[in-house]
């Protein structure tokens, strides 16, 4: 017994070592991307994306809008400021295989959804997605190629031998995958501007990810430190800025783009800002919370589509006009990220206790 309670006192102290040492201003970046996804979502099954900037309520929500399109761009920072010091090994590849396991039980559950059936018909459909990365998988499509290039990017970024040459270079990716972006937002207005997004060549663009990547590697070594009023004003400046610029150049809402000015520089400001937060969260209910949506936000996002293809059609069937729908937006979106979190926290639990019973039959079966 005495020694049964010596284990189970320095369990508690590993935990709440492993606690003071875990930077949680990651687990907070996490868990504001997911809340951000989820809400981007919003608008892309409300019918926002292409209205006109005519709509009171499309022009004032855009101003949201543009905040969570940072959702994305936060994740991959994310990864860039943990996995900086990455290099190739056995072991790293191995640790790919459980995000692709996450990926195939996720889809296995949400494929579930769309047949409502398991027979040969579901199989197919379940072979389809995953290899097709439907619904919202493209980022897991992306991730992979992402993860097999990290230790590339970390060996070629580490080769600049000071910040100011890793600064010239990630000011080349941004000259070559964010700002063509952005200047292909032109093309939206009047034939005049065409020359505009042809400015600079605008065939690397599709690599804004690595280029977020970068960025979050090298925020992670970033030493100077700025007052959160001054970035908290400079983002609300960014902002209204942006959502007025873009209103000045077209007509109508863009569609969702990532890699564009606008959505980099608020996105590395929201990042630089959380991360040089002071944060100890003391109420132990509010941290397993915290901790619980970090370390599974790949499963939250990617079941989020259950919730979204069943409830959407639903609300805008009953609402239908964008401008009735968007006063119940936090409502909306809480009750949704809710679900999709109840639904990864009872899929991690079924999994639990077959792994359990599968332990016990082992061990019985051994005897």
């Amino acid at each position: 017994m005495e020694r049964w309670c010596e284990t189970i006192f320095s369990f508690g102290n590993t935990i709440r070592r492993f606690m003071k040492e875990r930077k949680l201003n990651i687990d907070i970046l996490k868990c504001i991307a997911i809340v951000f996804v989820v809400a981007v979502h919003f608008f892309l099954h409300t019918n926002y994306y292409g209205r006109s900037y005519t709509y009171k309520s499309i022009f004032l929500s855009s101003f949201i809008w543009m905040i969570f399109m940072t959702c994305v761009p936060i994740f991959i920072m994310t990864t860039g400021y943990l996995m900086k010091d990455k290099t190739y090994s056995k072991t790293y590849f191995i640790k790919l295989l459980p995000v692709i396991g996450i990926y195939c039980l996720a889809a296995s559950i949400y494929t579930f959804f769309d047949v409502r059936v398991f027979n040969i018909d579901y199989l197919g459909k379940l072979l389809v997605n995953i290899f097709s990365f439907s619904h919202y998988a493209w980022y897991v499509n992306m991730y992979i190629g992402l993860y097999i290039m990290i230790p590339f990017l970390n060996a070629g970024f580490k080769s600049f031998n000071n910040r100011r040459n890793q600064a010239i270079a990630l000011g080349v990716l941004v000259l070559l995958t964010i700002i063509p972006a952005t200047l292909s937002l032109f093309n939206n207005n009047k034939q005049i501007f065409m020359i505009v997004s042809h400015l600079i060549p605008d065939y690397w663009k599709g690599l804004w990810p690595i280029t977020y990547y970068l960025v979050g590697a090298f925020i992670a070594s970033f030493k100077k430190r700025s007052t959160i009023k001054e970035l908290f004003l400079v983002i609300l400046i960014l902002d209204v800025l942006s959502v007025l610029g873009l209103s000045v150049i077209s007509e109508s809402s863009f569609g969702i783009e990532y890699g564009v000015l606008p959505v980099f520089l608020l996105s590395s400001l929201i990042f630089y800002s959380v991360i040089q937060l002071r944060v100890d969260i003391k109420n132990k209910w509010l941290q397993k919370v915290v901790l619980f949506i970090s370390k599974n936000t790949l499963p939250i996002y990617l079941l989020s589509v259950i919730g979204d293809l069943y409830w959407y059609p639903k609300i805008v069937e009953k609402w239908g006009d964008f401008a009735s729908i968007l006063p119940k937006f936090p409502l909306i979106v809480f009750f949704l990220l809710c679900q999709s979190i109840l639904i990864t926290y009872l899929l991690l639990n079924v999994l639990k206790y077959i792994q359990t019973l599968f332990k016990n039959l082992t061990i019985k079966s051994s005897k």
